[in-house]
C-alpha cells in the first residue's frame, strides 16, 4: 500500500507545481524517474531506458548565460526532455559551444508536445518550456541562469497549506509550505556544505505517522527527513515556490474498531505562516480549528472538488491543532455495482495501449470502505501487461496493487457515481490477442479502438457504428450483461502489414488501405489461364478483408473524412476487386469438385431438364444472380456488385 501513496504525492506535487519556473525545474529533476514513478509493485514498469523526443522538422536553438551576463558558458550539458499528451517521454542531450550556444535538431514541431531544455549550473537545475505554434518549425530558448547563495534568511512564508482525503482507513495528509525568494539568487546549500549550516527552511512532522513522502520529487535528497523533522536545503529560485511533503495517518477505521466521528491532527510550524488554508472533501462537515473561517470557498483540484477554509496566522513555533470530521463507511458490497465498462484502446505494431473506466455507483447516502486487509474490488490486468498508472482523482479511490498483478479498490468510494482509471501497456507484434476478465460482472461495455486500419474479432462484442473523439476516429463494439467471472476475448489484426496512418491526412491513410487491398487481391483479377489452385479459405478472408474496406470507406464518406470524387474512385475500386474474389471463389470451388470451371448452369438431356448450384447442387431460376441455398453468385444476366 505504501509505495501507490508515495508515488500519487509526487505526482500530484510535480503536476502542481508544472506552471511555475520552480515547477519545471522540479519536473526536469525527476527525468527519467518521474516517467515511471506511478508503477506500484507487483505491477510490471515498462522498460527504464527513455526514448528520443519524437522525430520531425523542428528546431530549437538557445544560449546559456548567468543573470544579464553575456559572458559564455562553454560545455555546458543541456538535456532536451518532451512529453507527449499519452505521458509518453523522451530525451536527448547536447553540450553548448564555446559561445554557450545549443541545438536539438529533426524534432517534432508538433503544438501538442511540450518541452523542457534544462542545465546544471554550480549545482543548480535551471530549465525552460518550449511550445512549438501551429506552423512553426524553429524556437529560441534563453537559459538564463543564476548565482546562488546559502542563506535564508529573506524567506518569506505567506501561507501554508493541509489538504486531507481519507485513503482507506488511513488519512493522506498534503503539507504545501508557499515560500517566496525576494533576491534575484537562487538559495542553495550544497550537499557537502551542510554539516556546517543551518537548513533554508525546516519543518516538523507528528509522532504517529505511518509513512513519510517526498514530494519535492525522489531523485534529490535535498528535501531530507531526520527522525519526526524534515529539512529542505534548495534550491529556492527567485520569486515563489512550494515546498511539499506528505504523510500517512492511521485513522479510526484502521483499527477495525467501531470509528470515533471526529479525528484530530497535531502539527507544528518552526517557521511559521501568514495564513493557514485547510482542503477537504466538498460536501462534509467542516474541520475545526486554529480560526477556520465558515463558510469555505470552493476548488476543484484534479477533478476533485474541496471545500477551502482560512484560519488564522502561525506564528514560528506555534502549533496547528484541527479536528477532522470522520465520514460514516460501510462495506456491504450489495450496495456496489459497476454500470459500466470503456476500454479505449490504441493499436500499433509494437503495443497495445489500453485505457480503462470503469463507472462504479454506490446506493444510499454511506461511503464504501473495505475491511482492514480486504478489498471492495479487483480488476485484472493481462499477464505480460505494463502497468502506466492511475487517471484523474483515482488516487483517492485507495487503488492499489494487489500483489497478483492487478488492481484493488480498497475505498472510500463515495455515494453515487465514481469512476476508477488505470492505463496499461501491452507488447505485440502485428496481430494481438487479449483478455478482459471482469471479477464483478458490468451491465454494458464498450470497447473504443483507435481507426488505425485494424479488424476486431470477437464473439462477444457487436458492431456499433464508429464515432468521432476530439480528432481521431473510433470503431465502436459493444457488449451487455457482462457476468461475475466473465472473459471477453479480443483479437486486433492490421489490414495489412505496414499499411499505418499518420497524422499528415487520413485521406491518404484510407487510400493506402485501400491500395493494400487491391494489389493483395490484384494477381487474382489478372489471371487468364487455370493456374494453381487457391484454398477457399484463404479467399473467404480476402474476401471479408474487402467487406471491411468498404463498409469504412462508406463510413469515411458518410462522417466527411473524405470527399465524393475519392469516394467513388475507390469505391469502385473495391467494388471490382470484390467482384473478381467472387468468380475466384466459383473456380476454386468448382476444382475442389474435380471439375473443371464451365457454365453455371448443369444441363441434363432430356425434358425435365434443370439448372443447378455448383456449390450446394439445389435446383436455381435462370434469372438469380446468387443462389438462394449457399449465397454463391451465379452466372446471369448481371454481374453481381
Amino acid at each position: 500500500m505504501k509505495q501507490p501513496k508515495a508515488t500519487d504525492l509526487r505526482t500530484i506535487g510535480s503536476r502542481a507545481l508544472r506552471g511555475s519556473r520552480a515547477g519545471i525545474i522540479l519536473l526536469l529533476l525527476l527525468i527519467p524517474g518521474l516517467v515511471w514513478a506511478q508503477a506500484p509493485p507487483q505491477v510490471t514498469g515498462p522498460q527504464r531506458e527513455v526514448p528520443k523526443p519524437p522525430a520531425g522538422s523542428g528546431v530549437i536553438r538557445g544560449q546559456a548565460q548567468v543573470g544579464e551576463n553575456p559572458a559564455p558558458l562553454a560545455d555546458l550539458p543541456v538535456a532536451l526532455y518532451a512529453l507527449r499528451p499519452d505521458g509518453a517521454p523522451g530525451l536527448m542531450g547536447t553540450r553548448t559551444d564555446a559561445e554557450g550556444r545549443f541545438v536539438f535538431e529533426g524534432i517534432s514541431s508538433a503544438g501538442d508536445i511540450t518541452y523542457l531544455v534544462g542545465t546544471e549550473y554550480l549545482g543548480v537545475p535551471f530549465a525552460q518550456r518550449a511550445v512549438f505554434a501551429p506552423g512553426q518549425n524553429e524556437l529560441i530558448v534563453q537559459l538564463t541562469l543564476h548565482e546562488s547563495v546559502e542563506s535564508g534568511e529573506a524567506l518569506e512564508i505567506p501561507q501554508v497549506t493541509y489538504k486531507f482525503d481519507w485513503v482507506g482507513g488511513q488519512l493522506f495528509v498534503q503539507v504545501s509550505h508557499r515560500v517566496v525568494n525576494s533576491m534575484d539568487e537562487v538559495i542553495y546549500v550544497n550537499e557537502d556544505r551542510r554539516d556546517a549550516k543551518t537548513p533554508i527552511f525546516s519543518a516538523a512532522l507528528p509522532e504517529d505517522i505511518t509513512e513519510y513522502i517526498d514530494g519535492q520529487g525522489g531523485k534529490r535528497s535535498d528535501l531530507v527527513r531526520e527522525g519526526d523533522r524534515i529539512a529542505f536545503w534548495g534550491p529556492i529560485y527567485p520569486g515563489p515556490q512550494d515546498i511539499r511533503y506528505g504523510y500517512l495517518l492511521n485513522g479510526p477505521d484502521a483499527s477495525g474498531e467501531s470509528p470515533d466521528d471526529k479525528f484530530e491532527v497535531v502539527d507544528a510550524l518552526p517557521s511559521g505562516a501568514g495564513q493557514l488554508r485547510v482542503l477537504v472533501a466538498a460536501g462534509t462537515d467542516a474541520p475545526q480549528g486554529n480560526g477556520l473561517a465558515d463558510p469555505p470557498e470552493r476548488i476543484a483540484i484534479d477533478e476533485v472538488e474541496y471545500a477551502s477554509y482560512v484560519g488564522d496566522a502561525v506564528a514560528p513555533g506555534g502549533p496547528v491543532r484541527l479536528t477532522l470530521p470522520v465520514p460514516a463507511s460501510s462495506s456491504d458490497l450489495s450496495e456496489l455495482e459497476i454500470s459500466r465498462a470503456d476500454f479505449w484502446i490504441d493499436h500499433d505494431d509494437t503495443a497495445i495501449r489500453v485505457s480503462a473506466e470503469m463507472h462504479v455507483s454506490v446506493a444510499g447516502t454511506t461511503r464504501l470502505l473495505a475491511p482492514v486487509g480486504g478489498q471492495l474490488l479487483n480488476f485484472d490486468l493481462p499477464p505480460n501487461a505494463e502497468f502506466l498508472g492511475l487517471s484523474g482523482s483515482t488516487r483517492l479511490l485507495g487503488v492499489e496493487a494487489n500483489g497478483q498483478g492487478g488492481l484493488a479498490v480498497r475505498g472510500p468510494l463515495a455515494p453515487g457515481p465514481s469512476v476508477i482509471g488505470y492505463r496499461y501497456r501491452i507488447p505485440v507484434e502485428d496481430s494481438a490477442q487479449f483478455d478482459l476478465r471482469f471479477e464483478r460482472g458490468t451491465a454494458l461495455l464498450n470497447v473504443l479502438v483507435a481507426d488505425t486500419g485494424v479488424i476486431i474479432e470477437s464473439a462477444r462484442l457487436h458492431r456499433k457504428r464508429p464515432f468521432k473523439q476530439g480528432t481521431r476516429f473510433y470503431l465502436h463494439r459493444e457488449a451487455y450483461q457482462i457476468a461475475d467471472g466473465e472473459t471477453v476475448s479480443i483479437k486486433l489484426t492490421p489490414l495489412q502489414r505496414g499499411a499505418g496512418t499518420t497524422a499528415g491526412g487520413r485521406a491518404a491513410a484510407l487510400a493506402l488501405a485501400v491500395l493494400a487491398a487491391f494489389f493483395m487481391v490484384s494477381p487474382l483479377r489478372g489471371r487468364t489461364g487455370p493456374g494453381p489452385a487457391v484454398a477457399s479459405s484463404e479467399l473467404a478472408l480476402e474476401r471479408e478483408i474487402l467487406y471491411e474496406s468498404i463498409h469504412d470507406l462508406d463510413h469515411d464518406f458518410e462522417t466527411g473524412k473524405i470527399d465524393d470524387a475519392d469516394f467513388r474512385v475507390l469505391r469502385e475500386e473495391l467494388r471490382g476487386d470484390a467482384i473478381a474474389l467472387m468468380r475466384e471463389e466459383r473456380l476454386a470451388a468448382s476444382k475442389d469438385r474435380g471439375g473443371a470451371a464451365g457454365p453455371r448452369i448443369a444441363a441434363v438431356p432430356g425434358p425435365e431438364s434443370v439448372a443447378t448450384c455448383p456449390g450446394c447442387g439445389i435446383a436455381i431460376q435462370g434469372s438469380w444472380s446468387f443462389c438462394a441455398g449457399c449465397g454463391s453468385g451465379l452466372e446471369a444476366g448481371q454481374e453481381p456488385g
